[in-house]
């Protein structure tokens, strides 16, 4: 009979209320369920989402310091519409933090990390339904981050992912850009698998390019500057 102690470390740790109201709010945010520039009640908030003020203003106050919103007190939210500058600003950022991610990783692939991202390349090449294609998209970018193992830019690119996909998500729908995003991820992958950091981050930097001018392109029709 085995008398050792049971291990625990493989038990879930159930979300917290904080977690759940900051998940739930960030999709109604990005599904566009609440809208820029319209001003919201925590109270109201809170009571539809069934449970007490506290979380909510805990998880509010996350999407704030991300850049969802902000906060008025004794008013309460209004969600953020991202502007020109701030699309600019969030792409100048995500070249500098993924050409790096691209650099660090390409040494340090393995067989297993390249089947891995050969099988993310496969199936963004192959989905043209815009929820699945934005999420084997943010597979493959999260698969590169993970690989360079680099907690602190890990952290970082995690923020500006979610307000990339905030924006995204309104382009991808009616988009006839699927084959041309599909073939910059299979750059990048080919460039990784042939040893080649430096032209693997070239070609990171041309896909970031490219989605950045699509975004602006987005928000120029939409008649924003």
């Amino acid at each position: 009979m085995n008398n050792s102690p049971l291990s625990l470390r493989n038990v879930d740790t159930p979300p917290s209320m904080q977690e759940i109201a900051f998940q739930s709010l960030k999709k109604a945010i990005m599904s566009n369920e609440l809208l820029p520039g319209n001003i919201y009640s925590e109270q109201a908030i809170a009571k539809e989402m069934g449970m007490s003020k506290t979380p909510v203003h805990q998880a509010l106050l996350d999407l704030e310091n991300k850049g969802f919103v902000t906060l008025s007190p004794r008013k309460g939210f209004e969600v953020k519409a991202l502007s020109a500058q701030n699309i600019r600003d969030m792409f100048e950022l995500r070249r500098a933090l993924e050409k790096t991610v691209v650099l660090k990783a390409t040494s340090k692939l393995t067989t297993n990390d390249l089947r891995d991202l050969e099988n993310i390349v496969g199936r963004i090449e192959h989905t043209r339904d815009p929820i699945g294609f934005q999420k084997h998209d943010r597979a493959f970018h999260r698969r590169l981050a993970a690989i360079s193992d680099n907690t602190y830019i890990i952290n970082a690119l995690n923020t500006v992912w979610d307000l990339s996909d905030w924006v995204g998500a309104s382009i991808l729908y009616n988009w006839g850009g699927y084959s041309q995003a599909a073939g910059e991820h299979m750059e990048v992958y080919e460039f990784m698998a042939n040893g080649d950091a430096e032209k693997a981050a070239a070609a990171m930097e041309r896909h970031l390019n490219g989605t950045e001018i699509r975004f602006l392109k987005k928000l120029a029709d939409n008649g924003h500057d």
